[in-house]
């Protein structure tokens, strides 16, 4: 599935557009650094129970993780 392939990139922007590191959103989002270090770079497939913490502290939606961009129309 292309939307999950998207996740890590898309979670990488998403923490790094705010300037935090790694450890600073693995420790908002109560989990280890390796952990979320595996999401961003695809080694470890994404649950709701993960998810949920790192997009409340991103204050961003489980969808613009996921969502792919949309088509030309043309």
């Amino acid at each position: 599935m292309q939307e999950l392939k998207q996740l890590g990139p898309r979670l990488r922007a998403a923490r790094q557009d705010r300037g935090w590191t790694l450890e600073e959103l693995a420790g908002r989002a109560e989990m280890s650094v390796s952990t979320l270090s595996r999401l961003e770079s695809g080694k470890r497939q994404a649950s709701l129970e993960i998810l949920l913490p790192l997009t409340r502290q991103l204050g961003v939606r489980v969808d613009d993780l996921l969502a792919l961009p949309a088509e030309d129309p043309r």
